[in-house]
């Protein structure tokens, strides 16, 4: 049995002939699990927004791209190509070729950024399910007709409201962009390239990173940009089950040296990189509040210590060391911080569970892609959180008791 435990469990249930003391070591419990109860859901609700944009990231970009690392195009001819498709865990690829251009719509010019993509393309991101077409169709190529679909802030080409945008359904739009061959400084208008495509339909802001594309056939954009048989780069999506790093780096394998395959994270790292660092921000912040709030156990301890002096005396007299007698008042000090962040946890996870299921807190505004606040509980969070404030309150209970009861003391005395 552990005789120190013991002793603590026993001081912390029992009444003092202070009521105060009591008190404080109530108030003390209430503070630290305040305190716990935030950092928890304030963790969750960080996990929750990054969650939230990596499923976001996960709709709208490709599992792996293939990019020159010298230049910004890529010969489709090659048969290194093929290569990369008969890779195991490669599902499906597609090509696609981007640059800034200028649209234009009934007299309304907007500069926006051109993406050709092959028939593949939708096979490798689907913006057709999910709710990501606003109005119309992705259709690219009917016939002999070739059609382009925007992103949600090129909307604005086809002025305000919904019946306006749905009569500029199959309307035309010209995109003009820089020639890069055969350009004659007698005829500066002959530097530039001119394509009309109709408009088949509008992607939702729940797109955020395509907001200002426009979306056409790769044949399209080629003729738009000079750029026969080249594009940007290859997308790729894995197949389910399959390892992303695994696959990324077999495939870079086959590529070479000549070329860099990045996996969707690499690509939005900053993002990714902005929100962990927020989070542990936030997380240290939330510590330093319950750093203050654990001082408030000195108190506590200080008056206990004093009120037992009699109990320690007779334990001195019953052959204990004074090194048994810090360890009792020590575990005290954990018990009440312990009390506190064991129910701070509690009423934290009751918090994430009730914004999940009845969603109590929105977003406000009507802008964000979600109505309530995002929740994601994760156990290392919940673990983070447990060990940080036992060593907080371990630290402050330690430096406390060594300071009541020093090594030089005498057995029944206690400083004060």
């Amino acid at each position: 049995m552990n005789l120190p435990l013991l002793f603590a469990r026993r001081y912390l249930r029992s009444k003092k002939s202070l009521s105060v003391i009591n008190t404080t070591a109530t108030v003390s419990s209430v503070a630290i699990g305040v305190a716990v109860a935030a950092m928890v859901v304030l963790m969750s609700v960080f996990n929750g927004f990054d969650g939230l944009l990596r499923s976001m990231n996960k709709t709208t970009e490709a599992d792996l791209v293939v990019t020159p690392t010298k230049g910004d195009r890529v010969d489709i001819t090659l048969p290194v190509w093929e290569g990369v498709r008969a890779t195991e865990g490669v599902e499906a690829t597609a090509f696609y070729l981007e640059q800034s251009v200028m649209a234009e719509y009934n007299g309304h010019q907007m500069v926006g950024t051109l993406c050709g993509v092959d028939d593949n393309y939708t096979h490798v991101v689907n913006f057709t399910e999910g709710g990501m077409m606003w109005y119309g169709d992705w259709r690219l190529v009917q016939g002999e007709r070739r059609k382009a679909v925007v992103g949600f802030a090129m909307d604005a080409l086809f002025a305000d409201g919904y019946s306006v945008r749905n009569a500029a359904l199959h309307g035309k739009i010209a995109l003009h962009a820089l020639r890069h061959d055969n350009i004659s400084p007698l005829l500066p208008i002959g530097a530039i390239n001119t394509v009309e495509v109709l408009h088949a339909g509008t992607l939702t802001d729940a797109a955020p990173d395509q907001t200002n594309y426009i979306f056409v056939s790769l044949d399209v954009a080629q003729k738009l940009l000079t750029a026969p048989d080249r594009a940007s780069a290859l997308a790729i999506r894995i197949a389910e089950g399959a390892d992303m790093e695994r696959v990324q780096e077999e495939v870079q394998q086959v590529v070479g040296e000549k070329f860099r395959v990045s996996n969707r994270y690499e690509r939005d790292e900053a993002l990714f990189r902005v929100m962990k660092v927020e989070k542990v921000s936030i997380f240290f912040i939330l510590l330093l509040v319950t750093l203050i709030a654990a001082v408030s156990i000195v108190g506590s301890l200080v008056m206990l210590i004093i009120e037992k002096r009699n109990d320690t005396a007779t334990l001195y007299a019953m052959g204990a060391r004074r090194d048994f007698v810090r360890r009792v008042f020590t575990l005290e000090g954990l018990l009440i911080g312990l009390r506190g962040a064991f129910w701070g946890v509690i009423g934290g996870l009751a918090v994430c569970v009730a914004q999940m299921e009845l969603g109590l807190v929105k977003m406000p505004g009507n802008t964000f892609l979600v109505e309530n606040y995002p929740v994601d509980v994760r156990v290392s969070d919940m673990v983070w959180i447990i060990v940080a404030v036992v060593a907080v309150n371990y630290l402050i209970t330690n430096f406390t008791v060594r300071r009541m009861i020093p090594k030089n003391e005498k057995p029944n005395e206690t400083r004060i």
